[in-house]
Parts: structure tokens; C-alpha cells; sequence
């Protein structure tokens, strides 16, 4: 049906006339993305702005407080701090070189073979150390003697080197027995 069919059937023309003067939905939506983009710039501005005088401010505070600590009087301070940032520098190299003696224990363990009783152990500051101790028999102090210079092949030795001081036979509880005197250096690189 055109204008002229309609004219003619009673039709009302309000119905072409409203689709016609409305507003583009477009444009609406346009003019508000645009303010809150407005909107966005000026608050970054605003906050930058801000963040500058901040940093100005706090730059001022610094130089004042670091003028102040070249004072004669913060002298004696000055040196305690610096004593301070050097001690925690000679703690933290204290610490890295620490020996875990612990982990020494557990590798000691895991290599040393079962049927041997160690009777006295002492470790030096230096690292060296002595072992006392028994068996029963002498391919038993063998096997220690190379399971400690060499590890085994899940568990790697905690001493850099190994001598037989001396082995002797024993009576212990009617049972003759090996003793022997092991002595030797800690490798402390691994347990650190």
C-alpha cells in the first residue's frame, strides 16, 4: 500500500510520521561514549597531576631527612648503621657457608654399611675427622672403607678423603670382633 492507498482508506499517517522524527539511536550512544571517554582523560590528568606533587613532596622530605643525618650530632648514628648493614652482610655469608650437620648424620647413615657399629666420632672445626668403631670381620671394614671414599650409587660421600689408622681384633660379648680407627677430612661443600 503507498501514501495514496492509505489517504484514501481511512489509515492514520501518525504511524509514518513517528518513525520519521525520531533520533538515530547512534548518535545518543556516540555522545556518551565520547563523555566518558572526556571523563577518563581528565581523571589520568587529575591523578597524574596528583602523583607529581606527591613525588615532589616526598623528593623534598628525602633531601631534608638526608641533610639532617650529615648533622655532627647523627655522626655516632650514622657509623651504627653502617656497623649494622655490615654485620647483616658478614650474616648472610655466616649462613651460606653454614654446615648442616644434620644432612651429614643421614649420609653417614645411608652409606655406612649395616653390620658396623661405630663407638666414637669426632669432627674438628677444620673438618678432619676420627672414627672408632667395630665389625665382624675384615671384608665388613673393606666395604666401609670404600663405601666411605666412594659412596654408593644413590648416596655420594660426605668425606674427601679416608685412611685406616689402625684395626685390631677384639672380644666383644664372646664374639671376636674387628676394631679399627678411621680418620679423614668432612667434605663440608656438600653439606652446605
Amino acid at each position: 500500500m503507498d501514501t495514496q492507498d492509505r489517504r484514501h482508506s481511512g489509515q492514520p499517517r501518525e504511524d509514518i510520521a513517528s518513525v520519521e522524527n525520531e533520533k538515530p539511536v547512534i548518535d545518543t550512544f556516540g555522545i556518551l561514549v565520547f563523555l566518558v571517554v572526556v571523563v577518563e582523560i581528565v581523571l589520568v590528568f587529575g591523578l597524574n597531576l596528583y602523583q607529581r606533587s606527591r613525588v615532589e613532596s616526598l623528593t623534598t622530605q628525602l633531601q631534608e631527612a638526608s641533610s639532617a643525618l650529615r648533622l655532627p650530632e647523627n655522626a655516632t648514628l650514622n657509623t651504627q648503621v653502617s656497623e649494622v648493614l655490615s654485620g647483616g652482610d658478614k650474616l648472610k655469608n655466616v649462613l651460606s657457608t653454614r654446615v648442616k650437620w644434620s644432612k651429614f648424620y643421614t649420609l653417614l647413615n645411608g652409606i655406612t654399611p649395616k653390620n658396623v657399629k661405630l663407638t666414637g666420632l669426632s669432627i674438628a672445626d677444620s673438618g678432619t675427622f676420627r672414627a672408632e668403631g667395630n665389625t665382624s670381620s675384615l671384608s665388613d671394614l673393606a666395604r666401609l672403607l670404600v663405601a666411605w671414599r666412594d659412596g654408593t650409587s644413590a648416596i655420594s660421600s660426605p668425606f674427601s678423603s679416608i685412611s685406616l689408622n689402625s684395626n685390631g681384633f677384639s672380644d666383644s660379648g664372646g664374639k671376636r670382633v674387628v676394631t679399627f680407627s678411621i680418620s679423614g677430612n668432612v667434605n663440608t661443600g656438600v653439606l652446605r
